[in-house]
């Protein structure tokens, strides 16, 4: 919704404004509220960015406002935080030894299982929110550039990027460095034209691999991994195995943009 009443006051959260970062990208809609119409506009749609000049613009109102769908974004935003504090601080438990590479997995593992909710299965919106809070921003003068001429490959590399970075983080990819140059290399060339139909690596091959399902499926599902004959989509298929076992029959339902709770059509 453009507008909401002021009744809608008590079903929205508040954010102060000069706490959003430039170039983050919006969790859910984003309103302020307009005491002469007595209404709440929008004044971003979930995954734009403020720059800091649309920043400088609104903070006189002091305010955003979210929708309660906010909640499902920052589950992914604080597990994402999680994630970020132990690559940053990879030292084990007794703070002197640092943790081997299958403890990595194993925790990291932990903190996703929650995320891929009782059906197993997580929506390319909330895999970017995940990778946006655990990566550097991209490149604002690109994010401008194709926000303004090209919208569709915009939104789509921001998807794209963020679906790899997500799925990484599962099969091992522990390098901050890496995943950032990776993310940014993903969505600077959707946003140029490429459409991953060719790929000349394995990590190539994941991508087209993922732009296929995310090209037929509205989310990113365990069962359908196994119809993905790749290396990569076993290993992934093998880890939400332990997380269905283990955790899916004791989580939440899998969050979704679409529906009465939602903001898609």
């Amino acid at each position: 919704d453009t507008k909401l009443n002021p009744e809608a006051a008590n079903e929205l959260y508040q954010c102060p404004i000069e706490s959003v970062e430039p170039y983050a990208l919006m969790l859910s809609p984003v309103y302020i509220y307009m005491k002469r119409n007595e209404k709440f506009v929008s004044v971003k749609a979930p995954l734009d960015f403020f720059t800091p000049g649309e920043i400088e613009k609104v903070k006189f109102y002091e305010t955003f406002y979210f929708p309660k769908f906010v909640k499902n974004s920052v589950k992914f935003q604080t597990a994402a935080r999680l994630v970020k504090s132990m690559f940053l601080n990879p030292m084990g438990k007794s703070r002197d030894i640092a943790y081997a590479p299958y403890e990595y997995s194993n925790e990291t593992l932990k903190i996703m299982a929650k995320l891929w909710g009782r059906e197993m299965s997580v929506e390319p919106f909330f895999m970017t929110i995940f990778a946006d809070e655990l990566c550097e921003n991209l490149k604002p003068e690109v994010m401008i550039t194709a926000r303004e001429k090209t919208v569709v490959k915009h939104d789509w590399g921001l998807l794209l990027s963020g679906v790899f970075v997500f799925v990484a983080v599962h099969l091992g990819y522990f390098s901050l460095n890496d995943l950032n140059q990776i993310r940014a290399i993903i969505y600077t060339k959707t946003v140029e034209g490429e459409e991953w139909g060719s790929p000349t690596s394995e990590v190539e091959a994941m991508i087209s691999d993922l732009n296929r399902l995310m090209q037929v499926r509205r989310e990113i599902r365990q069962k359908d991994l196994i119809e993905v004959q790749a290396e990569w989509a076993a290993r992934l298929n093998a880890r939400l195995e332990r997380v269905r076992k283990s955790f899916s029959a004791k989580a939440d339902p899998a969050p979704s943009i679409y529906g009465p709770e939602g903001f898609a059509l």
